[in-house]
């Protein structure tokens, strides 16, 4: 058993992350600005603007899951955003790395979350994790993110960086926005619906991170499902798992560039991500088939 300090984890991953480290035996704390937190859960104070973290929160943990940032598509990519973005993450990982520096070597785990966004647009040729960067403003945040969060091995830490995939879950990320329609019977095919997204169902995401954490892992690692699909395929999929009817609405691309702005690359990029390493490592995904997570993600809607 091990006590695992998450930032972020009240978010999508955080709070299902924390579910499977309380099932697994850890003790699990927050950082966060409220004092809201599951059964369990012991929260330590932190307000990144402001630049406070309460000090405990290392003194007590083992291990660190760095998970807090500003969400890529909540918002219209103005340059202001831009800079929330990068600043939410950078600007909380220098706190964190502060804070460890004053209790030298009693955190020996961090696992940092990164994004496959680190790879801008692929071909279709799979991505491992030792390529270099793309191009564009996903790319150059995530580089900016991975380029705060490596000085945590510093510390003597060991590091792991994951960089997570298309998150499937109804409760949130990307999966919740392409079907927000459902309910009309719409579900939309974004631009010609063929790029790839390399996927991930929210169970599998929580796995790996647990994974990084009670096995001996170091370095980067992409959190894919061995499988992606197109976007169409996804939306098609979930038709099926839903078994009912719905019209397949193209959205072109120019409108969703006029809409959303250079944030429509988040959905309009092609990325076949490779998800060879993380298995080579011995993780089994019980999820590896865009059927199969959708399947399970309707089943309990």
């Amino acid at each position: 058993m091990q006590k695992v300090l998450i930032s972020g984890g009240s978010g999508l991953i955080g709070s299902s992350l924390t579910t499977l480290l309380q099932k697994n035996g850890h003790e699990v704390a927050w950082l966060s600005r409220s004092n809201k937190a599951p059964k369990g859960v012991t929260v330590f104070k932190w307000d990144v603007n402001a630049g406070t973290l309460d000090s405990n929160a290392i003194a007590w943990a083992d291990v660190l899951v760095h998970l807090a940032g500003e969400g890529i598509a909540e918002k219209r990519w103005s340059n202001a955003r831009k800079n929330e973005i990068i600043d939410s993450r950078t600007k909380s990982a220098a706190m964190l790395l502060a804070a460890m520096q004053l209790h030298p070597g009693k955190i020996h785990t961090v696992i940092a979350a990164s994004a496959i966004g680190f790879y801008g647009e692929t071909n279709s040729v799979a991505v491992k994790e030792d390529a270099v960067p793309g191009i564009g403003f996903l790319s150059e945040s995530v580089k900016l993110w991975e380029a705060a969060t490596a000085k945590f091995a510093e510390t003597g830490a060991r590091l792991v960086t994951v960089r997570i995939g298309v998150v499937l879950s109804l409760k949130g990320g990307a999966l919740k926005e392409i079907v927000q329609t459902a309910g009309i019977r719409v579900l939309p095919i974004m631009g010609n619906g063929k790029q790839l997204y390399s996927w991930i169902h929210i169970d599998d995401v929580v796995k790996i991170l647990t994974f990084s954490i009670e096995n001996p892992l170091s370095g980067t690692y992409n959190a894919v499902a061995p499988n992606p699909v197109n976007q169409k395929t996804i939306v098609a999929q979930y038709k099926n798992a839903m078994r009912k009817w719905y019209l397949l609405m193209p959205v072109p691309a120019f409108g969703l560039r006029l809409a959303l702005g250079e944030m429509a690359d988040a959905v309009l990029f092609n990325q076949y991500i490779s998800a060879s390493k993380i298995q080579a490592a011995g993780f089994e995904f019980q999820f590896p088939t865009i059927g199969a997570a959708l399947t399970d993600l309707v089943s309990v809607k």
